[in-house]
């Protein structure tokens, strides 16, 4: 980081005025993003979010010396289509033709700065072993189904996790771990107002919602939403930590939990509402005074009203949690069978799996589709990738939590991402999150990314800093 911090400051961003650097590392910057992209969602025209956004985006990848502001299209993409069928699409991506210039621009204008890159042999091993799945007993037809996929579980988390390493630069406005913070903050306000659009457009009976409907955005199910959610909500109330505008912050981070419960998913219920109460808890115990009080107020307003509601509808609440519970008298997690038969499959193929595309007896897979999900990482691991698989996961969480806990007494920022991924670990226990190549897999990745950096500044000299990003 030193290095880059020393760097000389380059013309063209030089040049740029104040206001408009400063504006890509606002929430209005991010806001403007995310109501493009909603406004594209409910019209099914991309392209409405694609030329604004990639105006705006160019323009920031010529002016400034730093990659950062491209976090948010990098996490906020996919939520654009809210079909599944890419077809329609493929005219509207002229939208993003000034997006490229501007990364061809920034890759050749401004250099790329050194990093330790700690996740890139890790990463490189989950790729070795999601490829070599399968060795030796999966068909080939059912191989290739799934070589795609294999490939962008493997690389895109490594792609983007380089290319912002190397490229994401501090200055006077940018302090990564708050940006970070605040683009998943907005992303969880999104996500949440995509899923109030749905039940506006669907009508879905509300007896049914859980348990017989399931959300489905078109780029992503209720699973897949809950599950940024638990890893973008606790972000706000880290903020509310370090940020003046605790209020602000903090009232963004309960509507952040309170679209994890509207998601209406089983996991994402329980293990939000564990990470609701951990956030809520440490940003008590960091602040004190008048800033604990900003905070305590909004939480304490929150939690009578919720028990208000709770005990003027009683009953129908809990009928409707008993729906939740034990969906078609299959239990809370109705996946036994899923995971017996990846033991199974283990003890067959013990040292490559039987790969992501087994044929196995039950998991539903749509026509054409060659994906089978275990429906918990665990069991994911043992039954596609065998002991090769097992090994180079273990590598992963290790250096991962590493990286998480090197400095954790005083890293506020991966405190409270340690909540997110918690959350999102124990929530793939009984989901395939883990196997969400894009979006999910490349926002745990930069999530380690941010952690890692600020792990790496902690104790840089303040005024040295100061100097360096003035």
């Amino acid at each position: 980081m030193s290095e880059t911090l020393t760097m000389d400051q380059k013309p063209v961003s030089a040049a740029a005025p104040e206001w408009l650097k400063k504006f890509f590392y606002s929430d209005a910057y991010l806001a403007i993003i995310g109501i493009l992209i909603i406004v594209a969602w409910y019209t099914k025209m991309p392209i409405i979010a694609f030329l604004p956004a990639s105006i705006l985006v160019m323009t920031a990848l010529i002016v400034l010396d730093d990659f950062s502001p491209m976090l948010p299209i990098i996490l906020y993409a996919p939520c654009i289509f809210q079909t599944k069928d890419p077809a329609p699409y493929w005219w509207q991506l002229v939208g993003a033709i000034p997006l490229v210039i501007g990364l061809v621009f920034h890759f050749v204008y401004y250099r790329p700065k050194r990093a330790k890159l700690r996740m890139v042999i890790p990463q490189l091993l989950i790729a070795a072993a999601m490829l070599l799945g399968g060795l030796g007993s999966i068909s080939k037809e059912h191989y290739l189904g799934t070589l795609t996929y294999n490939v962008m579980l493997g690389f895109l988390p490594l792609i983007f996790y380089v290319v912002m390493a190397i490229y994401s630069k501090p200055n006077k406005y940018n302090d990564f771990a708050k940006y970070f913070a605040k683009v998943s903050v907005w992303y969880g306000i999104l996500l949440g107002a995509e899923v109030i659009a749905m039940y506006i457009m669907k009508s879905p009976d509300l007896n049914k919602l859980g348990a017989g409907f399931a959300i489905d955005l078109g780029w992503g199910i209720d699973n897949n939403v809950a599950t940024i959610l638990m890893i973008a909500s606790p972000m706000a109330f880290y903020l509310a930590t370090t940020d003046k505008h605790k209020v602000f912050y903090t009232v963004l981070g309960i509507l952040n939990f309170a679209f994890t419960m509207i998601t209406f998913s089983r996991g994402g219920i329980l293990y939000g509402a564990v990470g609701a109460v951990l956030s809520g808890l440490i940003a008590l115990k960091i602040n004190n005074g008048k800033a604990r009080l900003k905070i305590f107020i909004p939480m304490l307003i929150t939690v009578v009203g919720l028990l208000t509601v709770y005990l003027i509808f009683m009953d129908p609440i809990n009928t409707h949690l008993l729906k939740l519970i034990n969906v078609d008298d299959h239990g809370i997690s109705g996946r036994d069978d899923l995971y017996r038969e990846a033991v199974e499959v283990f003890k067959a193929n013990p040292i490559f799996g039987a790969g992501l595309g087994f044929d196995g007896e039950y998991y539903a897979q749509p026509e054409g589709m060659y994906f089978y999900w275990f429906h918990s990482t665990f069991f994911q691991i043992l039954g596609c990738t065998g002991a090769v698989g097992l090994a180079a996961y273990a590598i992963y969480y290790v250096v991962r939590y590493a990286i998480v806990f090197r400095h954790f007494e005083r890293n506020t920022f991966a405190q409270f991402a340690f909540i997110g991924l918690l959350c999102f670990e124990a929530y793939s226990m009984m989901d395939t999150g883990t196997f969400i190549p894009y979006p999910i897999m490349v926002y745990v990745m930069l999530l380690t990314l941010c952690i890692e950096q600020t792990n790496d500044n902690i104790f840089l000299p303040e005024k040295s800093l100061e100097n360096v990003i003035k």
